[in-house]
């Protein structure tokens, strides 16, 4: 209707009002399209809002996963400690031989550590990265994820296999059973008391600290976790940092 008066006028030589009419129309169709990029940009926003909320979930188990982790091998470090301590000294230094026996074992356990990446790659996987409009955010992300696979956080050494290997299945059942709890993410590991006389649980230290190829993994594991922790507490730091910016910009 518009365009057809607007013709209309132009054939009647109104050209004032046809020149108003076309002002008309144009400021029309330029307040539409920006009417549009708005609704547009503030979806995107909400997009973008709803992305950093869930990096930031992520981020938060990340950092309490680490925590544990942490801890966790600390832990294992300390029992591998006892038992390459007395190998080298053959002295129990006030540990009866259950405790070597429970340290050997328990060295050998592991606490595999897998980044929570599934937001992160949506928004890759999508080419929707450009929603974050915070480019120091945004690079941050980039290196934290990048880097997020490590071998050393996963590794299962040759020493778990093989100690196992030596240790009585139900003494290893009697471990898991009384020594050991886990809530499928957690693992804390226990005292407890021997199920075995102290000749018998002598006998298998022998063994076990005798093996030199063995002790030479376990030196090599214990390495390993001394890295991991390392490693570990540089990424909970990382994680720490990106959590108070993406923070900052859900907030902001």
């Amino acid at each position: 209707m518009v365009v057809h008066r607007i013709v209309e006028n132009f054939r009647s030589r109104n050209l004032s009002t046809f020149a108003v009419e076309l002002f008309i129309v144009i400021i029309g169709v330029y307040l539409g399209i920006q009417v549009s990029n708005w609704n547009e940009a503030r979806l995107d926003q909400v997009r973008a809002q709803g992305y950093l909320e869930r990096i930031l979930g992520d981020l938060d188990a990340d950092i309490a996963n680490y925590r544990q982790r942490l801890d966790f091998w600390e832990d294992v470090s300390q029992y591998g400690a006892i038992g390459l301590d007395y190998a080298n000294s053959l002295s129990p230094e006030g540990a009866t031989n259950w405790d070597l026996l429970l340290a050997y074992f328990q060295a050998s356990q592991l606490a595999e550590f897998y980044t929570t990446r599934t937001t992160y790659e949506e928004l890759k996987s999508g080419g929707e990265l450009g929603l974050i409009e915070n480019l120091e955010l945004r690079e941050l992300l980039a290196r934290y994820y990048t880097s997020a696979d490590n071998p050393l956080l996963t590794e299962r050494p040759a020493y778990r296999e093989h100690v196992r290997g030596l240790i009585p299945l139900d003494v290893q059942n009697y471990i898991w059973d009384e020594c050991y709890w886990s809530d499928g993410d957690r693992q804390e590991l226990l005292d407890c008391e021997s199920p075995i006389g102290a000749e018998a649980a002598a006998k298998i230290v022998a063994v076990i600290s005798g093996n030199e190829q063995l002790m030479s993994e376990l030196r090599y594991w214990m390495s390993t976790m001394r890295v991991a922790r390392l490693f570990g507490s540089d990424r909970a730091v990382l994680a720490e940092q990106l959590r108070n910016l993406v923070d900052d910009e859900v907030d902001g």
